[in-house]
């Protein structure tokens, strides 16, 4: 495959064997001769963690097997140990041998398979035809049933190996039960952190099943494996690919058709062909198998340069287990090799009793439908809006479908795979799905909770937490420990004697707290603003506590990030880094307007809009406080009035520099001014005044140290604001 399109895992073998030894074996026509070999090969053994240094040092640009396994290996040295000794008993396993004149005398291997396809209803829930097909091109390329093996060239057309698997889907799961060896389940683990080494939850026994887990994507490279051996539990002894190189239909195509081909070489053992390198083309390398040449390894086809690391010497460029793109045949070395893991670390796979545990031999066909429903994004609704409910099954093709539920939800097309529901009623539904075939049947089930699709807050609403309870609407959810939530406080407050808080000096490291608002209607309050007061403090410098403020126009259904400032911003100008437990001053508080944020434009225009403040701990834990208060809706009602009763008014608007806000009172009021800009940063805020009857010109920006751009003046006299945009060029 092309460089830009694949790029494979580096096969995580021994590097630095003679290469004399290894190259010219076939001289030693004695015993004597090949235990010298053997004892050169198990003193370069020795040699494995200076290589390991060297490899640490090299980019792993192509992929991140190499860090994967480096990682495993210093984090379990006992893993390295073991694959070791895997690696020296398979070399004395796969001395060089007539292998053509011997092929005839060598069985078929049946490999049991079961695909897991990991999903979230997208693209990557690729086909059974897609799966079905990545069958056939496994068995094709390990039978040497491609018709292009007539391009190999010549010096290589003599030593074409046909590995003698033959890859079948198992049919029988491994409590007994009926399969067709492609599971589907419904996972945000689609989008795959490769070294995530607990997330291999659905294998099914790797010494039973040769385990193919698709997924979206994954953080390191389109697809690894581990090698014999090296796996850190044997859940996690599998392939992972991305769908969009598994098979050559579907999502994906004939030109990253080889990449599962490439990846079940590595899992039966065999290295890349340029070694023990994270990259081809960088260095002259051996993979230790007698009948590949010394190569740097090749991104691109030109066969007619292959000579590159011993002259005269073709290296083996259409090999599988390179990245060029015409990658067509495994080398009969490499077939001694895989059988001598299929004989040895694999040796349960192809036994009798194996197969016919796996439903292998004899075949099972008479399987019934299983079943996932799925209500998107959220089992949250809001009442008396339409959704829709999708089911996905698998197993078997179900030919009815049968939908119900309680408290009277409304459904539309009952008997369809992905019906209409409208839930009325407030508080949860359970919803049912049948599904059957000739076989059998199978039911599923979720609760579905609708919630009120009115705005709760539609004027001005201000809330500083004045009272012993929370406010009516508000709830706190997600608390991990009593110790540790969103609570009322009185010890701080920058209105009033009370304020929200969580006092994370008792949060266990991770610990996530939220404080959900009631529902706004910003569409019927146009120029409606929101905005909170926040004061913080860092523990220590490395901090990691993460706020966010999110919002929802679907009842909480989805929540999108709206404003997620770093934990130093946040600790700027409110409570810094102390080890002190922080209680903030009035001078500590800082107010941000959060319907500014060109990420909440979407949400000024719904009728409905719920907002919640995240707060997730340190990994660390036991950090200091953040606190909340003045949470305000401001409707725009009656502010136009004001503001021309008061004859506001800014100028020279736009300005490059300096600018005057004017006012005329016509009684004593309170005012608070903030200069906040587009993104929603407050950037100017100052400290609140008395101001008497009369007229009153406020100059603003005179060291002139706004930057250019667009801004929002916010004037709060005695509660009520005023907002204006001002200009700075």
């Amino acid at each position: 495959m092309p460089p830009i399109q694949i790029q494979f895992r580096p096969a995580f073998l021994l590097a630095g064997f003679d290469k004399f030894f290894l190259k010219n074996v076939n001289t030693f026509d004695n015993k004597h001769a090949r235990l010298i070999m053997f004892k050169k090969i198990t003193f370069t053994l020795l040699l494995l963690p200076f290589l390991a240094q060297t490899l640490n040092a090299q980019n792993h640009s192509l992929c991140g097997q190499a860090e994967v396994m480096n990682n495993l290996f210093k984090l379990h040295p006992e893993v390295k140990i073991r694959f070791d000794s895997l690696q020296q008993s398979s070399r004395l396993k796969t001395l060089p041998q007539n292998h053509s004149s011997q092929a005839a005398l060598v069985p078929t291997y049946t490999i049991p398979v079961v695909f897991h396809i990991l999903h979230t209803g997208g693209a990557e829930n690729i086909s059974d035809a897609q799966i079905l097909d990545e069958m056939k091109i496994l068995n094709m390329t390990y039978q040497k049933q491609n018709a292009d093996t007539i391009n190999v060239v010549p010096s290589f057309s003599n030593n074409i190996a046909n590995v003698q698997f033959e890859f079948r889907l198992a049919t029988l799961d491994p409590s007994g039960n009926c399969t067709n060896g492609i599971i589907r389940h419904y996972t945000n683990k689609t989008n795959w952190s490769a070294n995530d080494f607990n997330a291999f939850i659905y294998t099914w026994p790797s010494s039973k099943y040769l385990n193919i887990y698709i997924v979206k994507s994954i953080d390191i490279a389109p697809a690894y494996s581990f090698l014999p051996g090296t796996a850190p539990s044997p859940a996690a002894d599998v392939i992972v690919s991305q769908h969009n190189i598994c098979g050559s239909i579907g999502t994906s195509n004939v030109a990253n058709s080889w990449a599962i081909t490439h990846e079940a070489a590595h899992w039966f053992d065999i290295p890349h062909i340029w070694g023990f390198s994270n990259q081809p083309g960088v260095v002259c390398g051996d993979d230790g198998v007698q009948d590949t040449p010394i190569t740097k390894g090749f991104t691109v086809c030109n066969l007619a340069n292959t000579a590159v690391c011993n002259p005269g010497i073709i290296e083996n460029v259409q090999n599988y287990m390179d990245y060029a793109p015409c990658k067509i045949m495994f080398t009969n070395g490499q077939k001694a090799k895989m059988h001598a893991c299929v004989n040895g670390f694999r040796s349960n796979l192809s036994t009798p009793a194996n197969l016919q545990a796996t439903g292998v031999t004899p075949t099972i066909t008479n399987c019934v439908p299983k079943l996932e429903i799925i209500a998107l994004p959220s089992t949250v609704v809001c009442s008396g809006k339409p959704i829709v409910i999708n089911s996905y099954t698998y197993n078997a093709n179900p030919t009815s479908y049968l939908w119900s539920a309680n408290n009277n939800a409304l459904i539309s097309n009952a008997a369809l795979a992905n019906p209409t529901f409208t839930f009325n009623g407030i508080g949860n539904t359970t919803v049912n799905c049948a599904v059957s075939n000739a076989n059998g049947s199978s039911s599923a089930s979720l609760v579905i909770t609708a919630v009120v699709s009115t705005a709760q807050v539609t004027n001005t609403h201000q809330e500083s937490f004045e009272s012993i309870s929370l406010p009516a609407n508000w709830s706190v959810i997600n608390a991990t420990t009593p110790l540790s939530l969103w609570d009322i406080t009185n010890v701080a407050a920058s209105h009033g004697n009370q304020s929200m808080f969580v006092n994370a000096e008792n949060s266990p490291g991770g610990s996530v707290e939220i404080l959900e608002t009631p529902s706004y209607d910003f569409l019927n309050n146009p120029g409606s603003i929101f905005t909170f007061n926040y004061a913080y403090a860092m523990s220590t410098a490395a901090q990691k506590d993460v706020f966010k403020v999110q919002a929802s126009n679907d009842c909480g259904g989805s929540w999108k990030d709206i404003y997620v400032p770093s934990p130093s911003f946040m600790a700027s100008g409110s409570g810094g880094i102390s080890q002190l437990l922080f209680m903030p001053l009035s001078n500590q508080w800082k107010s941000y307007v959060l319907s500014t944020h060109p990420n909440f434009l979407s949400f000024l225009n719904s009728d409905n809009v719920r907002i919640r403040f995240y707060f997730k701990e340190d990994s660390a834990g036991n950090g200091n406080r953040i606190y909340l208060d003045q949470i305000n809706f401001e409707s725009p009602l009656g502010v136009n009035e004001f503001s021309k009763s008061i004859n506001f008014n800014l100028y020279p608007n736009p300005t490059n520099g300096g600018f005057t806000m004017a006012f005329t009172l016509s009684d004593i009021k309170k005012l608070k001014v903030s200069i906040i800009t587009s993104s929603g940063q407050n950037v100017v805020e100052k400290t609140e005044e008395i101001y008497s009857n009369g007229q009153h010109k406020l100059l603003l920006n005179e060291e002139n140290k706004l930057p250019p751009g667009v801004y929002f003046l916010k004037a709060k006299f005695d509660g009520l604001s005023v907002v204006k945009k001002v200009v700075v060029e």
